[in-house]
């Protein structure tokens, strides 16, 4: 699916509150630039996810994720976003509500809309309520890919976006509550660490 092919700065790590020994970092899953993301927002982003994959038409999922995976998928979601954000402020790119709402009908006109829904929340830990968001992200990767690489193929213009992308998030700072596991800069995703894995992931779907 060419979704999976075009926004793919995707994969993470455990959602787990608690505490920390750094106080800024109590009570939240990352800290980037600043900007404090709560825990709490995780964990709502994580259930959404889980709740709708068991509604969802076990036929449109080839696969579906651990817990672990739709944890790691979520708090990456948080990181990408807040890189994106900057991103469209330093490069001064401009993706209107009417783009992507066309690029959307685009879509599903061509994959159907359940398809389109049941592939990004089993493998992108994208709920249907989000999944203008992604094709927000999307939208504004095409745009970063020919700015930085301009007429070049797909391939370059990919590794020059997560080259852009590795220098942004160390210059930012990503820092993850250690519950979280560890940002990987080089990667554009964050690991699991000991902490995380060996923690109980207390998570209800209410």
């Amino acid at each position: 699916m060419k979704l999976r092919l075009v926004a793919t700065l995707v994969l993470g790590v455990a959602v787990l509150t608690g505490c920390s020994d750094s106080p800024k970092l109590a009570g939240s899953a990352v800290v980037i630039n600043g900007k404090v993301i709560p825990a709490s927002a995780v964990a709502e982003r994580v259930d959404k996810v889980r709740a709708q994959i068991q509604v969802t038409d076990p036929s449109l999922i080839s696969e579906v994720p651990s817990l672990i995976q739709i944890n790691q998928r979520a708090v990456d979601h948080f990181v990408r976003a807040s890189l994106f954000e900057e991103v469209v402020a330093r490069e001064g790119i401009t993706v209107t509500e009417r783009d992507v709402a066309a690029y959307r009908d685009e879509v599903f006109a061509q994959y159907a809309k359940e398809t389109v829904e049941a592939q990004l929340v089993s493998q992108n830990a994208v709920p249907a309520d989000d999944v203008e968001g992604f094709m927000y992200e999307v939208m504004v990767q095409r745009i970063l890919m020919e700015k930085l690489a301009p007429g070049a193929d797909k391939q370059t213009q990919f590794l020059a976006m997560t080259d852009y992308l590795t220098a942004l998030s160390e210059e930012l700072g990503v820092e993850l509550n250690p519950r979280f596991g560890k940002w990987d800069p080089s990667n554009l995703i964050s690991t699991p660490g000991d902490e995380t894995l060996s923690v109980p992931l207390p998570i209800s779907l209410g």
